[in-house]
């Protein structure tokens, strides 16, 4: 078995994947974390930190199925939509998974910031280039927003969002702790909180402004009006419009 961390792009993913994989290390002691990262590091998994490039692939995903059953559990992080072969591991509980999701106005900001950061950073990934515009975002945010929903109504995931991530990171990390079947001291998941949410460093562990909300503050009246035009149905069945 291993944990799949999985959600929107731009939500706190990394930040949640880096708590998930912490927990895990600390309270299961005959787990592959380690070992996972280093088949990465070796070329032997085509991935970056703890992140797998091509997880879709059924091949790659069965290799990390048994891969798990070798070495033991590991968190991998993903933005990968629900498929079957997905669904069919999920059901059999050779996969864990969690899922975040944030109000989808704010991920346009933030990958609007991403890729005007990537055009200063020539290696950076490009996919964020794309993301010029609010108008030119949103079709993309809402394959993004019809995946987690997929996700969402699978029954097949724990659920979390940015929000509570940066409200409440105890309770966050409490549920995980739960879902896993761990136990951990409350003092680890104040330490962890220190380590991973505060002291940022750009382009490991970084919120682009800190802030639970903000397209009402830096998105124009036209544009948080086209959102919710073109993004009503998502944005409801997220809970993030009335």
């Amino acid at each position: 078995m291993f944990i799949l961390s999985a959600g929107m792009p731009k939500s706190g993913s990394t930040l949640f994947s880096l708590y998930q994989k912490s927990i895990l290390e600390r309270t299961l002691k005959n787990n592959g974390q380690k070992a996972f990262e280093q088949l990465i590091l070796d070329g032997k998994i085509n991935g970056i930190g703890i992140f797998v490039h091509d997880l879709e692939s059924p091949e790659i995903l069965k290799k990390l199925v048994d891969l798990s059953l070798e070495i033991g559990p590991f968190v991998v992080k993903s933005h990968l939509n629900l498929s079957n072969d997905l669904i069919t591991c999920l059901k059999r509980k050779e996969i864990l998974a969690t899922y975040i999701h944030r109000d989808p106005r704010d991920v346009i900001l933030s990958a609007i910031d991403h890729g005007n950061r990537a055009v200063d950073h020539p290696n950076a990934n490009t996919f964020f280039r794309q993301f010029a515009s609010v108008q030119n975002s949103i079709p993309i945010v809402k394959d993004f927003c019809r995946a987690g929903i997929d996700w969402i109504r699978s029954g097949l995931c724990e659920t979390y969002s940015y929000q509570d991530l940066l409200t409440k990171p105890e309770s966050v990390m409490i549920r995980f702790n739960d879902f896993i079947h761990t136990k951990l001291d409350a003092a680890i998941f104040r330490e962890l909180i220190d380590t991973y949410s505060r002291n940022a460093i750009i382009g490991k562990k970084q919120f682009n402004t800190g802030k639970l909300l903000r397209f009402p503050d830096e998105m124009s009246p036209a544009d948080v009006e086209t959102c919710i035009r073109e993004m009503a149905e998502e944005l409801k069945l997220l809970g993030y419009l009335p």
